[in-house]
């Protein structure tokens, strides 16, 4: 195999694979780590190589070589995905997509962006901004992921509400199936001829094909943006008041409501609190001010309390800070797996029917309870149907148990969601973590899904076992 992967060097060009002791630690995880709960192993393992294309050609080259080498291919963006998507196997080959960052094109009019898969969204929301344009998709990962990642997982941000998921924004892309094929869709606003075939390559994590470019919706510079903050005096009054809210017509740019609960044992203070909301309206300044005049009406109805300015502005000031916990402090460890190495933390995000709520609420601490796991935060962010849910367990003399039972505690969380109704994921995709729940979440759709898998990928060529495919 080195002679064969030697060969891909040559055709490819100088510094644009390694392999053995040259492929950096960084590359075994994505930020999907220890210190969440999983059965997974925690260290991962380094792939066969790392490629970093510069070009569609080049990506066509690496899947055409890996199917001839029995090698799979596991797209990387910015290594930010939470669920193990990026995760490789010894005979993989990592395509570290972050050299194709060209922005092809920029149309003011049509408010529309080409870009490469490897760019990173605040790079392109800065190249936007000289045009007073920005990016529809802001997750918390913005300074370090990629369009491509987010493509792939079909993520949310924080203007969810307001723009949709990253996918709402593609109009249309470019991809590479895994015999080289390369795919192109018409970046149209909208079209009824037939099976949307961008569709197959948004949200399903590298498994159908590897995006390598794309046309996205972006948008005007709001004239005006106002955030504040309230506190409730329960959960249930706060979730009625958001739902008044979304029912009047109005369409938060922010949506965060989320009650808090002690937990010692983590590494930063949390305690229990009143439930607190973050909600931001964006647009003209009639819109915006008329926005708030109704929210304000529903909010003094049931004596929401307002927080001080300079907390919803800090708020709003470091959303993306989280990210630069998974910024590396030595060869394959980040800041996130210092500051968590005592405690198991994890997060479940859901979708529910909104009726569903507050019955998944006190069935998913009921839960918690029985598995000895401590509740931190509870909320729904964006719209009233997309639940947050976020645990801790100390890791205590037994890590390996204690990851187990955070991983049992998500799981009978999981089911929980599926007997209401719901889905087990809105916004980070499914991976590796949740892999082993795709039947229970799909049923027989999950056999549809894998024979377009097959149908498309026979040989099992692209990020294999991701998603339950």
């Amino acid at each position: 195999m080195g002679a064969s992967l030697s060969e891909l060097a040559k055709r490819l060009g100088a510094n644009q694979l390694a392999t053995g002791t040259a492929i950096a630690p960084r590359y075994r995880l994505d930020a999907f780590r220890a210190h969440r709960g999983s059965r997974l192993p925690e260290a991962g393992v380094a792939p066969a190589a790392v490629a970093w294309p510069r070009s569609t050609e080049d990506v066509v080259s690496i899947v055409r070589f890996a199917a001839g080498a029995g090698l799979a291919i596991v797209p990387w963006g910015g290594g930010t995905g939470l669920m193990g998507g990026a995760r490789p196997s010894s005979d993989a080959i990592v395509l570290d997509m972050r050299r194709m960052r060209r922005v092809r094109s920029i149309d003011p009019a049509a408010r529309t962006a080409t870009v490469e898969a490897g760019m990173v969204l605040e790079a392109l929301d800065r190249r936007l901004r000289k045009r007073r344009l920005i990016l529809g998709h802001d997750p918390w990962s913005r300074p370090r992921a990629t369009v491509g990642g987010a493509i792939g997982t079909n993520g949310i941000g924080y203007g969810g509400y307001l723009r949709g998921t990253m996918g709402d924004q593609v109009l249309g892309l470019e991809a590479v199936l895994a015999d080289g094929t390369v795919v192109q869709t018409r970046p149209a606003a909208r079209s009824t001829t037939g099976l949307d075939l961008k569709r197959l390559f948004i949200g399903t994590e590298g498994t159908f094909g590897v995006v390598t470019a794309a046309t996205l919706r972006v948008f005007p510079v709001p004239e005006q943006e106002e955030i504040h903050g309230f506190s409730f005096r329960d959960f249930a009054t706060g979730f009625g008041c958001l739902a008044r809210i979304y029912d009047s017509g109005l369409a938060p740019s922010v949506m965060d409501f989320e009650e808090t609960f002690p937990a010692p044992a983590l590494p930063w203070w949390s305690e229990e609190g009143p439930p607190a909301l973050y909600l931001r309206f964006a647009g003209s300044r009639e819109i915006v001010a008329a926005s708030w005049r109704l929210a304000r009406r529903h909010l003094r109805s049931v004596a929401a309390r307002p927080l001080p300015d300079r907390e919803a502005r800090e708020y709003w000031k470091t959303r993306h800070d989280i990210i630069y916990a998974h910024d590396e402090v030595s060869p394959g460890v980040t800041r996130a797996d210092l500051f968590l190495k005592d405690v198991i933390f994890d997060y479940v995000h859901v979708a529910l029917p909104r009726s569903r709520v507050l019955s998944y609420r006190r069935a998913a601490l009921a839960v918690l309870r029985r598995h000895g796991v401590k509740p931190i935060g509870f909320g729904v962010w964006t719209q009233p149907e997309l639940v947050s849910l976020e645990v801790v367990r100390p890791v205590g003399e037994d890590r390996t148990a204690s990851r187990i039972a955070v991983a049992a505690a998500v799981d009978d969380v999981i089911h929980r969601v599926h007997a209401l109704g719901g889905s087990m994921e809105y916004v980070h995709g499914v991976g590796a973590k949740l892999a082993h729940l795709m039947d229970e979440e799909l049923g027989v759709g999950l056999a549809t899904a894998r024979k377009v898998k097959r149908a498309l990928d026979p040989a099992g060529t692209l990020n294999p076992g991701k998603a339950g495919l």
